[in-house]
């Protein structure tokens, strides 16, 4: 039996009006979200060009792109291009970018995210930071085109792999890797440094007016070690998981640590116990060694602390907010000079700080020794026999580097007390006749001790005749100039064909064939008819050649710019008689492969294949080809060295007793060799 209901509506009827409304709401919500994204949001970037925000502690507020004011900044949001960020007095935060890459955010800090752009694999991040300080690990960037900036008003900062700290507006702390800092002057670059592991930097206004005039500056220092203390580093150093036991047992000491970044627990104005927190020298370190009788001392100060900061009862310049300089400061003795540092505060009272202590001596190392060769006679010139001789010899314990003719020796090990030095003929330093070499010794204070001089007399015969059994050679390949026969050279079908005419002829290298190569240095020689007056080589005249050689030589160098990398270079010989007329020429072409790659070498913390040290953690460093892509140390990849700059290093810790390490260089998943060192640690 069919039921009507009495009203003649079905149920559902009833629920007709409450759908509707839902709908309105629903279409509200709905086109408000579309206008805000619209007008408000529409100058915010794409799903992979955000930065996503963790407030670590404390409070943050951002200012997004189409408002006006900050806004408390909630944990875990995005923020993008065009927005700013700033930390409360109370506040650390940390930043992860598109590419993995992290940055931390101090107290009291602000940036602004100038550019975040992502392009299929190529990217562009920029920051620019307004005030205090960061913390960044930036991943390492393989491709060519994407970078990775940090700027400040008086900084641009580029890295391609590195973890670095910043200090608004002029200080940078490289704690891994490299970074590429460059000056600002009126917003133009004026000049580039390469700051590297272990090492900061620091500049302010007036240094930049100095190098802007031409000024030679100092602004590259080794890492301070009251950076090192602050709770910021030793924060940021836990949190990146690098902290040892050592450290980590010093953390339980935070109040014993210098503090650059936080209130410093201090008051009052009066109250200034803890004063060594809010003044301290940043240059020179404790007990720097110098051999000038007057220095000049640098710090910082709290402004809202302190008034005025003194150095030996004179008052100290003040060269920006918190920062200070004291100039012409006098070393009394002999030995260890006390200075004395005061801090005003802004009641008048001042308070001493720990006593500053830097180390005066003038006196110089010893007279360095020369043992090998040995003359007959003391004072006597030494006739050698060979176009290359090792110059050995002995110096005092307290030398720090061996100069010779005004060339530091690189592998001079601090503190040792032997050196050896290569006299050849082929690097330029001996030649035919007599050659004097001056050997100098200098200490920590950059005192020269009085040389010790040898004369080393060589015959052009033993030259002449080293060179023609050289040309006999079927493999003519010296260290560093290719002069004949290359190794790994092959002619290519692909290369234009040398030529000779007029009786020029091109004998090296590769006897005169255009070949490719990996080598980066070569000789260009030949000969030309008699009466040739001039030659020239891509129309530089040759200025050794003499009207009438019969021989000529040309350096191409990569280092010297008329060798490129990955280029077929051309060379054209032209011998020209005494009325300026062409006689002859020739032709070779030289192909730099682009694609060639060299082994690893190692050369620190020695190049001698074995190092013995009482450190347990060294840097282990060297060169490699420009085109290895990939460095690995045993069996781990190390993720600093940027592909191209020729050069890697790595920090390493050691076990008690013998680390061997070795360190394998690839090109496109291919080994291209590799290099070991047995390191022996000795507790």
């Amino acid at each position: 039996m069919y039921y009507k209901h009495p009203s003649g509506k079905r149920v559902y009827s009833y629920f007709i009006p409450f759908i509707i409304i839902a709908f309105i709401f629903a279409g509200v919500i709905f086109g408000w979200r579309a206008l805000d994204n619209l007008f408000v949001n529409q100058n915010r970037n794409t799903y992979n060009e955000k930065v996503s925000l963790d407030i670590e502690s404390g409070s943050a507020k951002a200012m997004i792109v189409g408002k006006s004011e900050w806004q408390n900044a909630p944990d875990k949001i995005y923020l993008y291009r065009g927005e700013r960020l700033k930390t409360g007095t109370d506040g650390r935060v940390s930043l992860t970018f598109f590419d993995q890459s992290i940055m931390r955010l101090n107290t009291d800090t602000e940036i602004s995210f100038a550019s975040l752009k992502k392009k299929n694999e190529t990217y562009n991040i920029e920051v620019e930071l307004n005030k205090g300080n960061l913390w960044s690990k930036v991943e390492r960037i393989t491709n060519p085109n994407s970078t990775f900036s940090i700027t400040t008003d008086l900084l641009t900062v580029d890295t391609r792999g590195a973890v670095f700290a910043m200090t608004y507006p002029g200080t940078v702390y490289v704690i891994e890797g490299n970074a590429q800092v460059g000056i600002k002057y009126d917003d133009d670059v004026i000049k580039t440094y390469t700051v590297g592991v272990g090492q900061q930097f620091t500049i302010d206004e007036v240094g930049i007016t100095d190098i802007k005039k031409g000024t030679d500056t100092e602004v590259i220092f080794a890492l301070s070690d009251t950076f090192k203390r602050t709770n910021w580093y030793r924060w940021n150093i836990k949190k990146d998981g690098a902290i040892n036991a050592f450290e980590e047992s010093d953390l339980d000491n935070e109040d014993e640590e210098i503090n650059l970044d936080e209130d410093n627990d201090i008051s009052t104005d009066e109250d200034i116990t803890n004063i060594d927190r809010v003044v301290y020298v940043t240059k020179p370190s404790k007990k720097t060694e110098t051999s000038k009788s007057t220095i000049t001392l640098e710090g910082n100060y709290d402004s809202e602390k302190i008034e005025a900061v003194y150095v030996n009862d004179k008052k100290a310049s003040v060269i920006s907010d918190g920062k200070w300089r004291m100039t012409s400061v006098k070393l009394e003795i002999e030995g260890e000079n006390k200075i004395k540092i005061e801090a005003e505060d802004l009641s008048g009272n001042k308070t001493a700080i720990e006593t500053f202590v830097i180390i005066y001596d003038k006196t110089a190392p010893d007279t360095p020794v020369i043992t090998e060769p040995a003359s007959e006679a003391e004072g006597e010139n030494v006739t050698i026999e060979d176009i290359e001789q090792i110059i050995k010899g002995t110096v005092s314990e307290d030398t720090q580097a061996v100069i010779i003719n005004d060339y530091r020796l690189g592998k001079y090990v601090p503190g040792s007390e032997e050196f050896q030095y290569y006299a050849k003929t082929e690097y330029g330093n001996l030649e035919a006749g007599e050659n004097e070499y001056k050997v100098y010794a200098e200490d920590k204070a950059g005192n020269q001790s009085e040389a010790a001089i040898i004369i080393l007399e060589l015959n052009q015969e033993i030259i002449d005749t080293a060179d023609e059994k050289e040309d006999e050679d079927d493999d003519d390949t010296t260290t560093g100039v290719t002069t004949g026969t290359t190794s790994g050279a092959t002619t290519e079908e692909n290369l234009p064909t040398a030529s000779s005419s007029g009786g020029v002829a091109i004998t090296g290298p590769n006897e005169g064939e255009s070949f490719t190569t990996s080598e980066t240095e070569f000789e260009i020689t030949g000969t030309v008819p008699d009466g040739t007056a001039k030659v020239e080589v891509n129309d530089y005249p040759l200025s050794l050649f003499e009207p009438g050689d019969t021989t000529f030589k040309y350096r191409a160098y990569v280092s010297i710019g008329n060798l490129k990398i990955g280029e077929k270079n051309s060379f054209k010989v032209e011998a020209f008689d005494g009325d300026d007329t062409l006689v002859g020429e020739a032709n070779i072409v030289i192909d730099v492969e682009s694609g060639a790659s060299a082994a690893p070498v190692i050369t620190m913390p020695s190049a001698t294949g074995s190092y013995s040290t009482t450190l347990d953690t060294i840097v282990i460093g060297g060169t490699v080809g420009k085109w290895v892509t990939r460095i690995y140390i045993n069996g781990k990849e190390i993720k600093n060295y940027i592909p191209g700059s020729e050069e890697w290093r790595t920090s390493i810790n050691l076990t008690s007793g013998e680390n061997i390490f070795v360190v394998n260089a690839e090109k496109a998943g291919e080994s291209v060799g590799k290099a070991t060192i047995t390191v022996n640690y000795n507790q």
